[in-house]
């Protein structure tokens, strides 16, 4: 038997006894330190490598978060960070994105690609025998007459109970739901270790470089130059006439916020700051697409085009205050009303937006290619995922709304987490806050069908929703095992009994 096949055994055993019947929690960390030196040792060369480093710590670290924050963002972070790595299992040597693919599809396709593969190793007596006690000839030696021990103990156990007695072999809770689920992570981790892709991908990809090469055509030189003065000259007249409607409208925009006046009438700030900062997102993807055109093949060849680089420096740098004046407004906007995931979800658009203006501004001074833009800001993008699951956002949400915002959305609040009830328990103290709104109570019943038929479900004021999520999470406490342990809970717990937050 492989090394690799003996590892895939003890990963499902792992997988079924940290998650079956169970919630997110130390699991996570341990399941993938186990996974993480697993792929270290069936593919030590993979160690040395940027990507498989950066995926496997992202990997760690979100689990670690899952201990701390026990977030949903942290989960599905992991989870990606798990697909990376099996994809860069596959081939160290691609882009992420390439690796991204490659990992869903060893997740997705395992039972179909692997199940014959694991079949050949686990039978192939030609296949290359491994010595020590992980082979299978060595194993036969032990495991046949273990097992033919044990079932004539069981008969002598039968026949003498006093004898049964000697020896108390733990009772095995085995129904089919467990082994449905183990059956379920054998196919998906069997796609961890025996990973799927597609070469031709591997060589499309590696065939795209970072850097610009001149594009030599076998016609005319004067054609060529024509043509190329031609494209710079509509590039110059183009941004000449962007940049000053830029300029224009970031004068009148810090103009209007810098004076304080009133919005129109009509108007309300949300829809003034979501419709604005969509529009204006939107406008600086599509000042990149235009700047990626007209920097594209010999155009960043052509000796006489200072003025289109000048000019393209200078609507990047405009941009970066457009982006600016967003985040002032949606500034204003988390003071007077809190924070939310949508509003902390335009700071990561922002951030995200701000990253290609910088990569595309790199991509001219340096003559790189789209290629390297696409790797860099999609390695950014990981990176931003895998720092935004360092913060327990919604703790923050909650704290900003109680302490900073000037109004509180408590129905928003309870929509929340579990990690926000000691803030939640607060509410129910301060004499400021109005508890008496009247919400239905989704959390009433047990029952799967009766929570569906959200109509049927009765109406609770929110002060007693509170003490119902308050009341529920202590239940739910006293029923959890190791396996779903963590720092958040115990925190909330602790809190909620009269402890320091």
């Amino acid at each position: 038997m492989k090394l690799k096949n003996i590892l895939l055994f003890f990963a499902v055993v792992a997988f079924s006894v940290l998650f079956y019947r169970q919630t997110s929690g130390i699991n996570y960390l341990i399941f993938n330190l186990l996974l993480i030196g697993f792929s270290g040792v069936i593919y030590p060369e993979l160690i040395k490598k940027f990507h498989w480093q950066m995926a496997s710590l992202g990997a760690i670290i979100s689990a670690a978060m899952i201990v701390l924050h026990n977030s949903e963002l942290a989960v599905f972070t992991n989870i990606i960070s798990l697909v990376l790595v099996a994809g860069i299992s596959y081939n160290p040597q691609t882009s992420l994105y390439i690796s991204a693919l490659h990992g869903l599809a060893s997740v997705i396709v395992p039972f179909f690609t692997n199940l014959n593969q694991f079949i050949v190793d686990f039978t192939n007596s030609k296949a290359p025998k491994r010595k020590g006690i992980f082979s299978f000839k060595t194993a036969s030696i032990y495991i046949i007459p273990l097992t033919i021990t044990f079932v004539f103990y069981a008969l002598y156990a039968s026949a003498n109970p006093i004898f049964g007695n000697l020896i108390q072999i733990p009772e095995l809770n085995i129904s089919m739901a467990l082994i449905a689920f183990t059956c379920g992570g054998w196919v998906i981790l069997s796609g961890f270790f025996y990973p799927t892709g597609n070469q031709d991908l591997v060589k499309w990809d590696n065939s795209k470089t970072d850097i610009l090469s001149r594009i030599k055509l076998k016609i005319k030189r004067t054609f060529e130059a024509t043509a190329l003065k031609l494209e710079h000259k509509k590039g110059v007249v183009m941004l000449v006439m962007l940049n000053l409607l830029l300029l224009f409208f970031n004068i009148f925009d810090f103009s209007f916020i810098l004076s304080g006046k009133k919005l129109p009438d009509g108007m309300d700030y949300s829809e003034y700051v979501h419709n604005g900062v969509n529009t204006l997102i939107f406008s600086i993807l599509l000042a990149i697409g235009i700047i990626l055109y007209f920097f594209r093949a010999n155009q960043n060849f052509y000796k006489n085009n200072q003025w289109l680089v000048r000019l393209t420096y200078l609507w990047i740098f405009q941009n970066g205050l457009l982006l600016i004046g967003i985040i002032h407004k949606n500034q204003i906007y988390i003071d007077a009303f809190g924070l939310t995931y949508k509003r902390i979800g335009v700071y990561v658009y922002l951030l995200m937006t701000m990253a290609g203006l910088l990569t595309t501004f790199w991509k001219v001074r340096n003559l790189k290619s789209v290629w390297f833009l696409l790797r860099k800001n999609t390695s950014i993008a990981y990176s931003i995922l895998i720092i935004s699951c360092l913060v327990n956002w919604d703790r923050l949400i909650a704290q900003n709304q109680i302490n900073v915002a000037k109004h509180i959305d408590v129905i928003y609040l309870t929509n929340l987490s579990d990690t926000v009830l000691p803030e939640l328990q607060s509410l129910l103290i301060n004499k400021n806050v109005n508890l008496s709104v009247q919400i239905k109570d989704y959390t009433y019943s047990n029952d799967a069908t009766e929570k569906s038929n959200y109509s049927s479900t009765p109406i609770i004021s929110e002060r007693e929703f509170i003490e119902n999520q308050i009341k529920n999470f202590k239940e739910k406490q006293k029923v959890k095992d190791w396996q779903s342990w963590n720092y958040d809970d115990s925190r909330v717990l602790e809190a909620l009994n009269g402890g320091k937050l």
